[in-house]
Parts: structure tokens; sequence; C-alpha cells
């Protein structure tokens, strides 16, 4: 990186490079205005009453806050959306029933639009949507509000390219005063107009980037076309194309507050390269390659990226990918298949086969189609319809002859829990519908052509759940299915016995089930056929429902920042897999505990085929923790880029790899002060292990190392 590049990374992990946020007086008689129209009108007052910030350094300008702004601006945040504030502070991260808790939402802007079509163009598209929606009175009010704010917008940028003239005309530096001339032709272009080339696509994205500051998306397409014209015709150097992409990423970074846990955490703005074209093609191109090589010269935390896989991704690129992973000291690569992911969405999610290749990958790992929304929102306990079964349907299931009747009243205790879960689900959604947001929505494919807020379904859009104890209840099944039905070790009314009392008195029993149990995650038959089961019965319940807004379902079994994998297992009984009560429930889908005992082939064998249907094709996570000769041994390595070539080939939907010792782990929790640049990956983002709460310390100490 260059001199400019390596002062502005280095001093954006030290102070920020926003100007503070202005407070303004608005005008009272914006009281006499429909809610939606007043909100919109103080956004665009707010947004044009705020100080440009532009350094010697800068090349790239519109950074913006709306901490200041009581009004709905960005969707992710939900900053001044008070319904929504009001639902987060009853129900957020809160146990209902043991059952569901309220979770964030992740997005995807689609800047590709805006780009290609400028706010002009969005003003375009709003005249045609009124044109269709002009008898009624809801939808044309909220696209009066969408072209009010297209020209806040635009006063907006007019502001930015004014200071960068002054800025130019203020200066004796030669060199400076050509740099923020160009800069101010370059904003009274874009976003306004179309992009014409890629330093103004790349200014056009980074100028709406504060307006819905998650995922950047697949940018190597949207960007590519600008790129290679450029690279062409001779207007612009590869140096100077990846110092554009390296600013950018280093204003992503600056978009966290220094102070927010979430700053070192690298689960912000998470996006893809790679991955299926619309022709069936890989579309990891030479863009590609260049974001890559230009975020891995920064010392940032965030953006992080995950590599789409499919099976014409050559082995030399997963190698470059997995080599920058092991060399990268925060950890920001992580790796998803697109081979059941795209068959997820379009079988189960019924998205267009052009929707689902241009999916990316935002958050701690959600998956989001380009300009749509994971309206998950919720966290569920899957164990809960375990644990009923075991305790409030003991008279029943003691009188079971096979393992098939058992299932059965197990089946019958999940579809209640799992109608439960919608029903929250909806609640949850309708809660947030009542917050009209105008700003974002701009950026998300359908709500002009609706006329519809984001936040009421307008935009495309995939539901569903993360589910925690996803392998504890295969487990669970599993260990029924063994030592009740077939071995016949042990009696049902036993076992019950054993969970009741927690496992006391019982040592020998839970031993022997910690011993020779037929544990998920070793390509054991038995436990193979009981996860496949179970999810083509989720898949069966799910197939063709849809929420409030008419979205399909994928299912997930993702825990990002919040640990309610622990939260739910505190208030969970013991459970058949061995577990004590109140431990917590297993996250991701693995194995841990010393339980996968047939080495990692086995287990990513066992995770590969565990959904046949492609219905955990939402934020699903696959944690491995390998030996570091795995890693950095050359030799071993080479194995193990084709141990997860062949896991992705046999339908792995995704990993992410760790290579700590367990002894530098247990000792960074004794003396944390000798271990603070200790990193590792969570579930769908990486931190410093002395900064993660207790729980995830341990769920990451007790993943089982695969040695080499």
């Amino acid at each position: 990186m260059n001199d400019r590049i390596k002062r502005m990374a280095e001093g954006v992990l030290k102070k920020t490079i926003y100007p503070e946020p202005k407070v303004i007086e608005y005008d009272e008689n914006d009281l006499f205005l429909s809610d939606v129209i007043m909100q919109t009108k103080r956004l665009c007052d707010y947004m044009v009453a705020q100080d440009v910030a532009i350094s010697d350094d800068s090349r790239l300008v519109g950074q913006i806050r709306f901490n200041a702004c009581p009004y709905p601006s960005d969707v992710f945040p939900r900053m001044g959306h008070k319904r929504f504030s009001e639902v987060c502070g009853e129900f957020y991260c809160k146990q209902i029933e043991n059952l569901v808790s309220f979770e964030w939402q992740h997005s995807t802007p689609d800047y590709s639009k805006v780009i290609e079509q400028g706010i002009t163009g969005f003003i375009d598209r709003i005249h045609k949507s009124k044109d269709i929606h002009k008898d009624d009175t809801a939808k044309m009010e909220f696209l009066s509000a969408c072209e009010m704010m297209c020209n806040g917008i635009l006063a907006w940028e007019d502001k930015c390219a004014d200071e960068c003239l002054k800025k130019s005309e203020s200066t004796d530096d030669a060199r400076l005063k050509s740099e923020f001339y160009n800069m101010a032709n370059v904003l009274k272009r874009v976003p306004r107009y179309p992009a014409t080339n890629f330093r103004e696509a790349i200014q056009s994205l980074y100028f709406c980037f504060d307006f819905l500051s998650d995922s950047i998306g697949t940018i190597d397409r949207y960007l590519y076309k600008y790129y290679i014209q450029d690279i062409n015709n001779g207007t612009i150097t590869k140096e100077t194309a990846k110092e554009l992409l390296q600013e950018l990423f280093i204003r992503i970074q600056s978009h966290t507050p220094i102070g927010s846990s979430n700053f070192y955490r690298g689960g912000e703005c998470h996006f893809a390269i790679g991955g299926y074209t619309i022709d069936g093609e890989d579309g990891y191109n030479e863009l590609s390659d260049l974001i890559v090589d230009a975020l891995m010269e920064l010392p940032l935390y965030i953006p992080q990226i995950s590599l789409r896989w499919t099976e014409k991704t050559s082995v030399e690129v997963l190698k470059k990918l997995m080599d920058c992973e092991r060399n990268d000291p925060n950890k920001r690569i992580a790796f998803v298949n697109d081979e059941p992911r795209i068959k997820g969405f379009m079988q189960n999610a019924g998205v267009s086969p052009k929707e689902a290749v241009n999916y990316t990958m935002v958050g701690c790992n959600e998956p989001a189609l380009q300009g749509g929304i994971w309206l998950g929102g919720l966290t569920s306990n899957v164990m809960h319809s375990m644990e009923n079964t075991l305790y409030k349907r003991k008279a029943d299931i003691v009188k079971c002859n096979t393992y098939e009747d058992f299932y059965g009243i197990y089946k019958e205790e999940l579809y209640k829990d799992l109608e439960e879960i919608i029903d929250w689900s909806n609640k949850f959604n309708y809660a947030r519908s009542k917050d009209i947001n105008v700003l974002s929505s701009l950026f998300m494919n359908g709500c002009i052509e609706s006329g519809k807020s984001v936040t009421q379904g307008g935009s495309i859009a995939i539901t569903g759940t993360n589910m925690m104890g996803l392998t504890n209840v295969i487990d669970s099944l599993s260990i029924v299915k063994q030592f009740v039905y077939e071995e016949k070790t042990v009696s049902m009314e036993e076992l019950l016995t054993a969970l009741e009392n927690n496992w006391e008195g019982y040592e020998e029993l839970h031993n022997l089930i910690m011993k020779k149990g037929k544990f998920f995650g070793n390509s054991y038959e038995l436990s193979d056929r009981v996860a496949q089961k179970f999810t083509m019965d989720l898949h069966d319940f799910f197939d063709g429902k849809t929420n409030i807004f008419g979205k399909r379902c994928l299912l997930g079994n993702l825990t990002g920042y919040n640990q309610h994998y622990a939260w739910f297992g505190k208030n969970t009984k013991a459970t058949p897999d061995g577990r004590y009560a109140g431990e917590q429930l297993s996250l991701g889908i693995g194995q841990s505990d010393g339980k996968d005992r047939e080495g990692l082939s086995a287990l990513l064998a066992s995770v590969a085929g565990f959904d046949p249907t492609h219905i955990f094709t939402g934020p699903s996570v696959t944690n491995i923790n390998l030996d570091s000769q795995m890693i950095y041994n050359d030799d071993n390595f080479e194995k193990t880029i084709k141990m997860i070539e062949t896991y992705f080939k046999i339908g792995g939907l995704h990993v992410q790899i760790n290579s700590v010792k367990r002894e530098d782990l247990l000792a960074a929790q004794k003396t944390p002060d000798k271990y603070k640049t200790l990193r590792v990956r969570v579930s769908g983002f990486s931190d410093y292990f002395v900064n993660l709460n207790e729980d995830l310390q341990e769920n990451i100490i007790e993943r089982t190392k695969i040695e080499a």
C-alpha cells in the first residue's frame, strides 16, 4: 500500500474520520404534514445541514452519521425507528418461554442500481410507479416521500461537491488543488447520474453507503465492467484501482465507532466474492483477485469476505483464499458453497435464478439477496420440543415399543413449537412494519416498484429462524434410538429417571453414552440417518409456508454476537446426548466435547450430508478447529485444501477454520493481558479471544481439535 493509504489505515484504527453530527432545529410548520412526509423532509433537512469531511488524504467523500437525527434513516441500526425501539426494549435477547428470542436483521442494498441508473434514474422509476399506484393513497404518499428523499440526496451531493471545490480554491499545493478539483467534478456527476468509470462507480457506492451501512454485496460483479473498461482503455492502472478499493474499505471500517465492541469483530459489512453467474460460470475474476489483495494489505478488522465456492472454482483460487486466511492476523475470510445454497434459494425460498446467483453474505454469516433482506429476526430453541417430549410426554413415550413410535410423539411436539416460532416471527415483523423507512428503501429492490417500505416487506426477502441446539437434537434422537430401541441397553423409563436426576446416580450410564454413543459428526449410519430424517421433517413443515409478507422460509443454525445457545441451555433440563441441566446448547452444525472421534473427514462428511432438502441454507455455520500443523505445514496445508474442496463437492455449505492451540486458549483465560492479540473465528465473525464472553470462550475451547 502507498503512504496515503497507510496513513489512513493506521489513523482510522485510532480516531474517527466522521464529522460530529449536528443537531438542528426543524421548521414547526412540518407538524402539519403527514408523518411519512414530515420525517422525510426533516431527514433531508438534517442531511444538508451536516458538515462535509475532507482531508488532504481524501479521494472519496460523503461520510455522514444520522446519530443526531430522530427520524428513520438506516434500516440496519434502525435509528429513529420508534416502534422497533419499543419492541427491542421488551424482547431483544430475552428468552420467551425458552423458545424464541427477538434478534436483529441484516440487509444488502443494491448499489449496482445507483451506479448504473443514478439518483435521476431512481426518480424516473418513482414516477413510473406513481402511474401504476395512482389510486392507492398510502403508496402514493410513500413514493412522494421517496422522491423528496432523492432530492435530499442530490442536495447533499451538491454540498459535498461545493466543499471539494472550495478546498481546491483555498490550497496553494498544485497537486492537492488538482485532486480536490477532480473530486468536485466526480461529485457533480455521481450519484446524480450513472457512473461512467471505475472511480465514479466507487464514489457512487461510497456516497450511498451510509444510507444503508450493511453489506456492500457482490462488488466484484457490479464494479467489474467499469474496472475492465478502464484497464483496457488505459485510463486507470491496477494500482490506482487497488488504492480506491483500499480507501473504500478503510471508510467502511470507520463506520463502526471505535468505542463499539463491534469495531474489532469483523462481522460488520461482510460481503462475498466469486460464485455462479447467471450463465452458469464461476464469477471469480480479476477484480475479485484485486479485492482480496487490497483488503489483505490493510490492518483492518472490517469488512470480512466470504468466498462463494462453485464446482467450477479452480483449486488455485481456493488455495489463494485459504492461504490468505491462514496468514491473516485479523481472520477476515470464510468459505461458502454455492451448490446447496442456490438450490435452497430456488427450491425452498422461491427465489428466481437471477436473484439467487446474486446473493451475498452479510453480518455474521447471513445470506442476503442483492437488494434484499433476511427477515429472520428471531432465534429459536429447537431443543425445547425435545425437552417437552421427555418431561411432559413421559407417560406416552414409556409405552412406545419402537423408535418410530417415539419419534412420532417427538414430531408432534416439534411441529407445535414450529407453529409458535412462526407466530412469534410474524409478531416481530409486524411490529417492525409500523416504522416506515424511506432512505434505505430506495436501495432495496422492489420498494419503489411496490410502493412499500422495506420494513413492510416491500423488497425481495427471505424469512426464517436460527435454531439453537441442532446437534443436541440429532444426538439425543440418536442416543434414544441406539440405547433404548436398538441395543436395548437401557429402558426408556430408566433413561428418563436418569435425566430427571440430572445423571446423578447414573454416572455409569452417562459414561457409557459418552464413550459408546453414535454421535453425529462421525459418519455413523445411525446418526446420519437420524439427522437427515429430522431435516426432512423440518423441510416438510416449512414447505410452501410464508410469513405475513408472503416471503418463504429457510432455516439457519447461526448464533451471532449474542450467546442465545447459552441462555436457552441455562433453562433446558438434562438431555439424552449427555448434556447436564443448564449446560449450553450447540451452536452451528458440527460437534464438540470430544464427540467427533473419527476425524475431520468423517465430521465434514456428516455435516455435508445432514440436509438433503437444502432447508438449512439460511444463516448456517460449521466451525472446525485444526492443529496448527495442518495449516502452517505446507504439505499438510495442501491436504487441508483438498479436504475442504471435497467437503464442498459432497454438499457442505459453510466452513470457517481455527488453528489455535488449546493450551494457548486456556492460558489466555488465565492471563488475558499476555494474549491480547490472539484472534479467533467465532460464529460467522472473528474477534480477539480475550474480548469474548466466557460462554463463547468455552465453546471455542471445547471444539474438538483435529490433529495432523
